[in-house]
């Protein structure tokens, strides 16, 4: 009798002659939690993807409990116990708790299969219960906050029974002390004989949380084996096959060029009289827990949304934005928190994605210049190493990393005079991290203004000269020396009454 309850041996996969997975062997105990670690385009989520059925691998086995299983479906994988929660997570706002729990799993009754209201509410609380969670499941889904969302989307996998649970970087949008809840619940699961895999770029949770962890690199196994022998700049070792530099704090001379104004500006039950200036060529950074109003804030100074009062200064002259094409005319640009829900068009090839609006500047007479975009789009590309097989690859196939390059490349070819990134670094590696904040000091350095709006306090530390302090929609203070300040600072200044 084999010690694990799944092995996955010899998993071969190619996508358009880029070999995916080579010869990948990934085995997983009963009761454990066991992270999968690796550069964006490792191949941790088309492994996994694999194992739950989405892809079908072009070679290797999967063998769960000793019997030797194919997933078609990632609905074979859940009636043989196997479920996933996935980054993004597939659940509808605009139903009910309940509802989503059994979405395809759903309780009748009667020779007619009614739906059975009265089972099915007692049974999502019953699943909310095994976790610990206590919520009203008749209520819509989309009331929730992004942490509870992501508790039910577990409650739903676990609806089927599920005795292996995958969860792709659970902790992107939550905040730390939601994490720390989600960690008691994955213990307490882990305890009753679950067995967990966790897909993450945040080391600092595995060291944390698992017990085992398998690196991954350019699609094979590179290291597997307990979390307690290795050091954090181990793992990263094996995952980029070098050591990285630590991102060091630049002093960087602005010029005090007022670039854009921002007075009174309020929009109701998101943000309340936001003042303040950003000069060209400096990065400002955006720092505040979650919910502090920051994207709230920049999405209705692009466009967005629109606000209740206040005024808008670009350039010296007053700035009316109805919507984004007014700001992006202007030579303002937007990464968005939610790139693949808001940035990218996931079926459109990289250049679309990349050339979307700067199609005028290479067009004649109304016709666009091919010639001219695919030139442009390579030029970007190369510039910003986008790691893709072409320029007409679908970016779907692109790692989260490359994506968010592209979505830069977007505003750097447009000639964007300054350019909003919310979370750039969300959902990436350490590595394609670390390229990211060179390209952001790189645009700066060139004469753009660059704001960073991140949860991650020490990112923000490293790239601002400025930094806003933002907490529950106000605006609390600004940091102007910032080569000697510390998390600890910023999260005071949040905090403080007044």
């Amino acid at each position: 009798m084999s010690e694990f309850v799944l092995e996955m041996k010899n998993i071969d996969k190619r996508f358009l002659g880029v070999h995916a997975l080579d010869n990948v062997n990934f085995s997983l105990k009963n009761g454990e939690i066991h992270a999968i670690i690796g550069e964006n385009g490792a191949g941790k989520s088309t492994l996994m993807n694999i194992l739950v059925g989405i892809y079908r691998p072009d070679g290797g086995e999967i063998v769960l409990n000793g019997i030797s299983v194919s997933h078609n479906t990632p609905h074979e994988a859940l009636r043989n116990g196997v479920g996933i929660v996935p980054q993004e997570l597939n659940l509808v706002p605009e139903i009910s708790v309940a509802e989503n729990i059994f979405l395809g799993n759903e309780r009748r009754k009667g020779p007619f299969r009614f739906m059975d209201w009265e089972a099915t509410e007692e049974l999502a609380r019953s699943k909310l219960a095994e976790i610990g969670i206590d919520v009203d499941v008749k209520q819509k889904l989309g009331k929730l906050s992004p942490a509870f969302q992501q508790l039910v989307s577990i409650a739903r996998t676990l609806s089927f029974d599920t005795r292996i649970l995958v969860l792709d970087e659970p902790t992107a949008s939550l905040t730390t002390t939601e994490t720390t809840i989600l960690f008691k619940i994955l213990n307490r699961l882990k305890n009753e004989g679950k067995s967990i895999i966790l897909i993450t770029h945040h080391l600092e949770e595995v060291m944390r949380l698992c017990d085992n962890v398998t690196i991954m690199r350019d699609g094979k196994m590179v290291h597997t084996g307990p979390v307690k022998d290795l050091s954090f700049d181990r793992m990263i070792f094996y995952m980029v096959n070098r050591n990285i530099d630590k991102n060091k704090k630049e002093c960087r001379t602005v010029e005090k060029k007022v670039i854009l104004k921002v007075e009174n500006y309020s929009r109701k039950r998101e943000f309340n009289d936001v003042n303040f200036e950003i000069f060209k060529g400096e990065i400002f950074g955006i720092a505040g827990l979650v919910g502090a109003g920051r994207t709230e804030l920049f999405n209705c100074i692009f466009g967005i949304t629109k606000p209740h009062s206040g005024r808008l200064w670009f350039d010296g002259a007053e700035l009316y934005v109805k919507c984004p094409s007014d700001a992006i005319e202007k030579g303002i640009g937007l990464v968005p928190e939610e790139r693949r829900k808001m940035g990218l068009f996931p079926f459109l090839s990289v250049y679309e994605n990349m050339m979307l609006p700067s199609y005028s500047i290479s067009a004649k007479a109304g016709i666009i210049r091919y010639n001219t975009v695919f030139e442009l789009a390579k030029k970007f590309t190369a510039r910003l190493q986008v790691k893709m097989a072409s320029i007409f690859s679908q970016i779907k196939n692109l790692s989260g990393g490359n994506q968010q390059k592209v979505i830069a490349a977007r505003w750097m070819a447009k000639g964007v005079r300054l350019l909003i990134l919310d979370e750039p670094t969300r959902g990436i590696d350490v590595n394609a991290k670390g390229e990211i904040h060179h390209i952001i000091k790189e645009m700066a350095d060139s004469g753009v203004t660059v704001i960073i709006i991140s949860s991650e306090l020490e990112e923000v530390i490293t790239l601002a000269d400025r930094i806003m302090v933002m907490h529950e929609g106000s605006v609390k203070g600004f940091i102007e020396e910032t080569e000697t300040i510390k998390e600890e600072d910023i999260l005071r200044i949040a905090l403080q009454k007044g």
